[in-house]
């Protein structure tokens, strides 16, 4: 079963979007994609950003999430705009629902913005391995903070699931408040284990 949900978890206050965290989004360096379609991408973490901006504005909040899907045969771009609830939900675009379910294999970008600068959460995890027309998931803060997560050759994504829910359980089992951020983290960390590539900000990936 696909998910399309894309949800934060508050780890701390949400920052205000300024034209100064817009304007430093740095360029992804992402192998196998030219210089020119990674300044697109990074051109892309500025809209997001933008429009957030914009929503924050209209909904008179510092709290607003955006997504904007990528095809990355085409570039064309699907905006789907989130609620005050820190939700956006795909299918509130009924095109970029369409896409995100049939687009082939490994074929699609998703890009949107966390308000509190943090990476990505277990939703987000969820969505990333729920989806097979998902190659590449990036999270740009609301403090101009990027980071990429992309799938790699034998990428298993249930096997990804059943590794974060083992890890949740243990976090939890411990003691742990936060049992489900932990896990997401510790996957993160090891995202080579996973079959996945995982890097902030301009390093190469």
């Amino acid at each position: 079963m696909q998910r399309s949900i894309i949800a934060q978890k508050k780890r701390n206050r949400p920052i205000a979007i300024t034209d100064v965290a817009i304007n430093k989004v740095p360029q992804t360096h992402i192998f196998g994609f030219s210089n020119e379609q990674n300044m697109f991408i990074q051109e892309m973490h500025k809209e997001v950003l933008r429009k957030a901006k914009d929503l924050c504005k209209e909904n008179n909040s510092k709290s607003m999430e955006v997504v904007i899907l990528l095809d990355t045969h085409t570039w064309d771009s699907w905006i789907v705009e989130g609620k005050k609830d820190n939700i956006v939900d795909i299918k509130d675009n009924p095109e970029a629902k369409t896409i995100l379910d049939t687009s082939t294999k490994n074929s699609l970008i998703l890009l949107h913005n966390h308000p509190s600068t943090g990476t990505f959460s277990a939703k987000d995890l969820r969505t990333f391995c729920n989806n097979d027309s998902l190659y590449i998931m990036t999270v740009v803060g609301n403090d101009g903070s990027v980071y990429v997560l992309v799938k790699d050759v034998g990428f298993d994504p249930s096997g990804v699931l059943i590794e974060y829910g083992k890890l949740a359980e243990q976090y939890k089992a411990q003691g742990k408040k936060y049992n489900a951020t932990m896990a997401v983290k510790y996957i993160l960390k090891n995202a080579e284990k996973y079959n996945m590539k995982y890097k902030k900000g301009r390093k190469k990936i």
